[in-house]
């Protein structure tokens, strides 16, 4: 509800049918108490979308200042997030959905993907004996400071944050 109040603020009320407003720009300077994005993602399956999502990732926090060391972190955790996202999730099948939430403030960094939720029957993707499964988690725990996840009745919701020791300039 409030991301469309927010759209909404943004269009003119006389703007002509068909017309795209431009939105406003915002540098990191010009923010007060963090900064945060968020992205939506059509997903339809598609693991391509992975790629996409950690570029979001490292653009927006390199934005922000955050050191190397923890793009890197942020990177790698966010991958796992995201696939485990697609692949377990209805985010991943026809007409899925999933949200990427990004928070920079000061020396912390918040990522967090939201899907919708368990995955219908039709499309899994069964576990073989031998494969490699079960390891998102551990990477995610040994790049983040914390890391979580909650339901509600139509999503899941994974995050983890970043603490930075560095001084960020």
């Amino acid at each position: 509800m409030a991301e469309a109040r927010q759209l909404r603020e943004y269009v003119p009320a006389d703007a002509p049918d068909g017309a795209t407003p431009a939105a406003p720009t915002l540098e990191a300077g010009d923010l007060t108490g963090g900064s945060t994005d968020h992205t939506v993602w059509s997903c339809a399956g598609n693991l391509t979308a992975v790629r996409s999502i950690r570029a979001r990732v490292r653009e927006f926090l390199g934005r922000m200042g955050h050191g190397a060391e923890a793009l890197d972190d942020a990177e790698l955790a966010v991958s796992e997030l995201a696939t485990n996202a697609l692949l377990h999730s209805r985010s991943g099948q026809t007409g899925g959905v999933m949200t990427l939430f990004l928070r920079s403030e000061g020396t912390r960094l918040r990522v967090a993907v939201s899907d919708q939720g368990e995955r219908e029957a039709e499309g899994e993707y069964p576990r073989e004996d031998g494969e490699d499964f079960g390891r998102g988690k551990l990477i995610v725990d040994s790049c983040a400071t914390r890391s979580g996840e909650y339901w509600s009745d139509t999503t899941h919701v994974a995050w983890f944050e970043i603490d930075e020791t560095a001084d960020l300039s």
